[in-house]
């Protein structure tokens, strides 16, 4: 995770550059305070796969965001993935906007189409059956 804090600004014109700050307000599910939830643009073969961003423009943030930004996440996660026996929340190694805090969250589908990447993903499990979280680390 990271330590160091960037939550200054952009310049105004990488900001409006950049997808995630200029995400259309109807494509957001909620304002939970200083972070936005959306559904991401693919869904990749999953019933639902979410993204929490930071509402500011900010590639890192302090570890107290980061401890905030997953209890959100797990909060939400409960409601958006209670069909499913886990879910996870992704590190972003693969992440196309790596400008912008944020993490996704998706559910555990064998056979979505990002399976192989899921698993090459260092990530956390919520499990819902016996409620335990376990970090998976790859590599």
């Amino acid at each position: 995770m990271n330590t160091l804090t960037e939550s200054t600004a952009p310049p105004a014109d990488k900001g409006k550059l950049c997808p995630l700050c200029s995400l259309p307000q109807n494509e957001v599910l909620a304002e939970l305070g200083r972070w936005r939830l959306a559904r991401t643009k693919t869904m990749k073969g999953h019933r639902e796969r979410l993204m929490l961003l930071y509402r500011e423009h900010a590639k890192t943030i302090d570890e107290q965001s980061i401890g905030e930004a997953y209890l959100t996440l797990h909060k939400v996660g409960q409601k958006f993935f209670s069909h499913a026996k886990q879910w996870a929340i992704f590190e972003p190694i693969y992440a196309t906007v790596p400008e912008h805090w944020h993490r996704v969250a998706s559910d555990l589908d064998a056979k979505a189409d990002d399976h192989d990447q899921i698993l090459k993903t260092p990530r956390l499990i919520v499990d819902n059956e016996d409620g335990t979280i376990t970090r998976v680390t790859v590599g």
